[in-house]
């Protein structure tokens, strides 16, 4: 019965197409008057000189272009100089923003920059601090704003599948939020309810649906009624009042609700200890001084801060405070990327007595760790992440006489201080994570060398969404190297090698333990083509159900096994909608014998047919040459063609081109799986 089935399948996949069947370093800010040249030539506004500063969780970019990471809890010392004092206060996430990342074992994982206070040794110039209010009032008690209402953990099937997230004529969209997604739902007539992905599947659901707990190993889901889930309760909204703050937008690209400058964060701002009312600073209008002061703030945007200090040398000094975040309340919330420009009359002095967590600015990495009397400390070759927590807390931790802080109403120094809690090595297969760690690890493999550590922690902490636009930022700069010798991280977590030196890797045979081969060869254009004696198949990934997949799929690789170069045409059936596959081809012209990492990898819905029958995929490979010495050509059946779906080039029609080809059945499951859910 069962190779009954699979001839069928296999003449649907040979006779249709068309229609849907069934079945080195990182230095800068990227503004636009911010210069790309490297060591003492960068531009910040008006400063020409040397830039450092810190961004995301946090990671520290020095002068020099050393990266590494501070995820420690404190106030430290970034800068400290003759002319500069600069600490940045450092909250670890969920301490005011998120308290359900208490819950998801997160605390202490990863901190943000909350307040930033700079001083120039200046008498006649004031202290300044930029901070964020205490959002606490804003957590909620279980989930962020955005996600009241919802149930977290669980998401909605089909009463009748639950390997259906969608109800019927719908499928998975991906929106930027829960209230997106909970907006898609009511414009669809019979949508009582919603199922949302935090890698942004948003799947609508009737009343014709039921709720599953969601596998730890997923995406974290978010799932309620549409009257209810993402609608912000009257108690949030009131909650808070910070009258002296100016709510000062996002990025477009950390928009959560749909428009443009995003929810808004509340930012306070002290000069010499004393709070100033900036309610109504408009865009490109000064918190302080003005365009002819030796020291002003500006408003320059709706996210940017601008700081320009005049020097006793006559050159300007700048930093820049950039909003970064999804706003209070919410995951990855509030925070600080901050730059420093020194100027590059001064590099001698700044070389020779700078110290803090930006580095000594000469040109050398390797002397960028230093203690507190400027004397150099190893930078580690292993333990990345460990040695860098330590080497903040016993280093640079401001003690209470050198805080140039002002603590919230209500607090003290002791409540902002350093805390030494148990370092907590970061891991992408953390079941606390909040998108899955395969896609965290797909999302940030191809970032460059010095990105994708932080990519991969941002994801695991809910700012998968902010990489793409800090990327572009820091391209702009020219600052995204690749010397590994000035990336002081842990070794990331990256895909299973699929080439080696002569050898292919997650094959047939291989990829799944102890079992037999799971790529069967049913049907091949002639007999004097190799069977078994070599992989046709190799990078195979079971993807199984997860996340918002319909269905189940599988992902491969295809490796042309003839020594000739070889166009090779994939005929496949990709899952879409609601029980579809729809017919597709994959072309690879010009593809060279053996294994190429580089090659496409190929996604093909599984045909579940359910009673007891493991689900499995057909492929059709047409491999064409001209070579008249090719294996190919001498070994070719005549009028074999490649399938007319795949639209190959009409010279293939020339009797100087020849076809083989081969079906394969593919299965989806390793033998030895429990696949009952």
């Amino acid at each position: 019965m069962m190779f009954g089935r699979t001839l069928l399948i296999i003449n649907a996949l040979i006779t249709t197409c068309g229609a849907a069947s069934s079945s080195s370093a990182l230095r800068g800010l990227a503004v636009d008057d911010i210069g790309t040249q490297n060591s003492w030539h960068e531009n910040l506004g008006e400063c020409t000189g040397a830039i450092c500063g810190l961004w995301g969780d946090p990671h520290i970019i020095t002068c020099d272009g050393l990266s590494y990471d501070c995820q420690a809890n404190g106030i430290f010392t970034l800068m400290k100089n003759h002319w500069y004092n600069i600490q940045g206060h450092f909250l670890s996430v969920g301490s005011t923003e998120m308290k359900a990342l208490y819950s998801w074992g997160l605390f202490t994982k990863a901190t943000t920059t909350n307040d930033i206070m700079i001083e120039v040794e200046d008498d006649s110039l004031p202290i300044f601090q930029f901070s964020f209010p205490d959002l606490s009032a804003l957590d909620g008690t279980v989930s962020p704003p955005s996600e009241e209402g919802c149930f977290v953990g669980l998401h909605y099937v089909d009463f009748n599948d639950i390997y259906e997230l969608n109800m019927p004529g719908q499928s998975r969209s991906v929106e930027p939020s829960v209230s997106s997604c909970r907006e898609r739902c009511e414009t669809i007539e019979g949508c009582t309810q919603f199922s949302y992905f935090m890698d942004g599947g948003c799947h609508p659901q009737n009343d014709a649906s039921y709720m599953l707990a969601t596998p730890d190993h997923w995406t974290r889901s978010v799932s309620g009624l549409v009257d209810k889930c993402g609608l912000e309760l009257a108690r949030t909204e009131t909650s808070t009042d910070f009258p002296f703050s100016r709510v000062v937008n996002h990025p477009p690209g950390y928009d959560l609700q749909g428009d443009e400058g995003g929810s808004g964060c509340p930012i306070l701002f002290y000069v010499d200890g004393d709070l100033v009312d900036i309610s109504q600073a408009s865009v490109g209008g000064f918190l302080y001084g003005d365009a002819t002061s030796d020291s002003s703030v500006q408003l320059e945007s709706e996210h940017e801060i601008r700081v320009k200090h005049l020097t006793s040398t006559g050159s300007v000094s700048e930093a820049m405070l950039k909003v970064e975040g999804y706003g209070p309340g919410e995951m990855w919330g509030c925070h600080w990327a901050f730059w420093v420009c020194l100027p590059q009359d001064q590099e001698d002095l700044f070389a020779s007595d700078t110290v803090g967590l930006f580095g000594s600015p000469d040109g050398n990495t390797h002397n960028d760790w230093m203690d507190v009397t400027n004397q150099p400390l190893p930078i580690p070759t292993e333990d990345y992440g460990r040695i860098s927590y330590d080497y903040c807390l016993d280093n640079w931790c401001v003690s209470q006489d050198d805080s140039l802080m002002e603590y919230p109403p209500g607090t003290t120094y002791d409540d902002h201080k350093c805390s030494h809690e148990e370092y907590v090595p970061f891991d992408v297969n953390d079941e606390g994570c909040v998108i899955s760690a395969d896609k965290i690890i797909a999302k940030c493999v191809d970032m460059p060398n010095a990105m994708i550590v932080s990519c991969q922690m941002e994801c695991c902490f809910g700012g998968c969404g902010t990489i793409d636009h800090q990327e572009e930022e820091l391209e702009k700069l020219n600052k995204i190297g690749t010397d590994v010798e000035d990336l002081v991280y842990d070794p990331p977590a990256l895909p299973t090698p699929m080439c080696g030196e002569d050898e292919k890797f997650l094959t047939g045979e291989s990829v799944c333990p102890d079992s037999a081969n799971i790529v069967e060869i049913v049907q091949k254009s002639s007999d004097a083509l190799p069977l078994a004696d070599q992989d046709l198949l190799y990078g195979i990934v079971l993807e199984g159900l997860k996340d918002d997949n319909i269905g189940r799929s599988i992902k491969f690789k295809v490796d042309n096994i003839f020594e000739n170069e070889a166009d090779i045409f994939v005929r496949y059936e990709k899952k879409v909608g609601q029980y579809t596959n729809e017919p597709m081809c994959e072309s690879m012209p010009n593809t060279k014998s053996g294994c190429d990492i580089s090659a496409p990898s190929i996604e093909v819905g599984c045909v579940e047919f359910g009673n007891g029958v493991e689900p499995f995929a057909l492929v059709d490979l047409f491999f064409v040459s001209n070579e008249p010495t090719s294996f190919i050509k001498q070994n070719a059946m005549p009028q074999q063609k490649v399938h007319k779906c795949c639209k190959a080039p009409d010279i293939y029609n020339n009797d100087d081109y020849s076809v083989v080809t081969y079906t394969l059945k593919i299965q989806c499951t390793c033998p030895t799986d429990n696949q009952a859910l």
